[in-house]
């Protein structure tokens, strides 16, 4: 099951049943197009007048990076949550390349290497996609966005602490790629940014030395490099990644919409140019903190014998200025001490303006008992007191980032306020191993199994990792695995012998 390009095969298609499909939250404009796929919460508005549509209908051209695990950070969550409308141009199989249908702006995906888990090949593709950022540079690409995966995506897969030297080597790679890709910007006269989303592998391990393959709540650089003559600023020092566009504006001299309420992280003199060339990089779980335990650039700098590049320029060489910034927690749009994501860190990066996140917004739901009164779960009730069957199927952890044991406790007590029997919903939990300890999934069955015995509703019928039934990178027959074990009670099991 390490990976197949082409969907489901047709026995899995044969046997869809006739369901109506609820979301928890909004994740595609599609949803609520069809009284058979409804959403149960779409609490955040598409934003608009976000950076990318503000510079775009100035006529500046842009190009968009990063590999198929980060596609849809780059596009959906970073236009606003919404389909900001790109038509395919191209796709080899190695890089898919999408337009704009109106504005100037270019999309490359770099197809990502199918491996089981990203420990597998920590290089991942960050060479091809510095590649293609060498190529707009030197094309004068007046704006240019990029997302480099390695540090979250192999961070993630560290699972097992004996593998932490995977995640040691992904920062190497990144080191390299950004050596590459950083003077040749500037040399070409572009004013580069360097940001994470949220921290991940500067802190691998827990107190117990285990792997902790989660996002963590430190902050993230924020260097800047390239000021141009007459220029003299540095960053702020209490900023946050949402001030990212309003930077990026005010070294253009561009009004922000009135939408933004936020300011730019710069301060000092800068000399104003529409037509100035900025890079701007993210290093996607690439978080800061001094501890070396456990921290994978700590001892990449060690394996290398000598500082890091994002070491040397947070540290004012090449002419850069830096300040840590905040990802996470209340004044990002997370509840307090919740880690970032890189869904949502994505949505800051453009909107210019304070947003609160969905888990803010259910959260709120929950606390007024607005939860159970949801017109979408009172259509499940309906369903259910019609003969049918509710199926829930999620993440189960405590992580946050992709999960809540508070909304499904929530979900359990509305569908059995509402007269749901117990039996009427089957449960299909998604362990996590990424945003928790990978051995950590016993004591959240332990939860759920006290959870439904107390409430009096809900039946585990089947159980799936998140690589399977939640991959995103084409491994369709992981993904046919989940489907079926839904579709056709058909169970795999999986043992892995060291």
């Amino acid at each position: 099951f390490g990976g197949q390009t082409g969907g489901l095969s047709d026995v899995a298609k044969a046997k869809v049943p006739n369901v109506t499909f609820i979301t928890m939250t909004h994740y595609d404009d599609n949803f609520n197009q069809s009284p058979k796929l409804l959403e149960a919460f779409n609490p955040a508005e598409p934003l608009f007048d976000t950076y990318a549509e503000v510079i775009g209908k100035l006529g500046i051209k842009q190009l968009v990076v990063a590999e198929t695990e980060k596609w849809r950070a780059i596009t959906w969550f970073k236009d606003g949550r919404r389909n900001l409308g790109y038509d395919k141009v191209s796709d080899d199989g190695k890089v898919r390349i999408e337009k704009h249908k109106t504005l100037p702006i270019d999309v490359r995906v770099v197809y990502s290497r199918k491996v089981s888990a990203h420990v597998e090949a920590p290089q991942m593709r960050a060479e091809e996609i510095t590649a293609i950022l060498l190529e707009g540079i030197h094309e004068g690409v007046t704006d240019i966005f990029v997302n480099y995966a390695n540090a979250d995506m192999v961070g993630h897969a560290t699972t097992d602490a004996a593998w932490f030297d995977k995640t040691i080597e992904a920062i190497l790679v990144l080191d390299t790629q950004l050596g590459r890709l950083v003077p040749e910007a500037i040399k070409n006269g572009y004013t580069v940014f360097i940001t994470g989303d949220h921290g991940n592998a500067e802190e691998m391990f827990d107190e117990k030395g285990r792997a902790n393959p989660a996002h963590t709540s430190n902050k993230v650089p924020m260097v800047v490099l390239g000021q141009q003559p007459g220029e003299k600023f540095t960053v702020m020092k209490d900023s946050t990644i949402g001030q990212y566009a309003l930077s990026a504006l005010a070294l253009r001299g561009i009004t922000p919409p009135s939408s933004w309420n936020l300011v730019s992280a710069l301060e000092g003199t800068i000399k104003p140019n529409k037509d100035r060339k900025i890079m701007r990089i993210v290093l996607d779980g690439y978080g800061v903190r001094e501890d070396e335990y456990g921290n994978a650039m700590a001892q990449a700098a060690k394996k290398k014998g000598s500082p890091l590049n994002m070491d040397r320029w947070m540290k004012g060489e090449d002419g850069a200025v830096y300040a840590p910034a905040e990802a996470s927690g209340e004044r990002c749009g997370y509840p307090a001490g919740v880690s970032g994501t890189t869904e949502f860190g994505h949505v800051l990066f453009d909107a210019g303006r304070d947003v609160p996140t969905d888990l803010v917004l259910i959260d709120r739901a929950v606390k007024q008992d607005k939860f159970a009164l949801n017109p979408a779960f009172l259509k499940a009730v309906e369903i259910a007191k019609n003969g049918g069957t509710i199926h829930c199927t999620g993440i189960l952890s405590d992580g946050v980032v992709h999960s809540s044991l508070d909304h499904i406790t929530a979900l359990l007590k509305a569908l059995k306020k509402n007269g749901v029997s117990g039996d009427q919903v089957s449960l299909h939990p998604i362990t996590d191993g990424r945003d928790v300890p990978g051995d950590s999934s016993p004591k959240f069955f332990d939860w759920l199994e006290k959870s439904t015995s107390e409430i009096g509703v809900g039946v585990i019928n089947s159980v799936w990792g998140r690589a399977w039934g939640k991959d995103r990178d084409n491994r369709w027959k992981r993904i046919e695995a989940a489907v079926r074990s839904l579709n056709e009670g058909t169970g795999f099991l999986h043992v892995q012998f060291s």
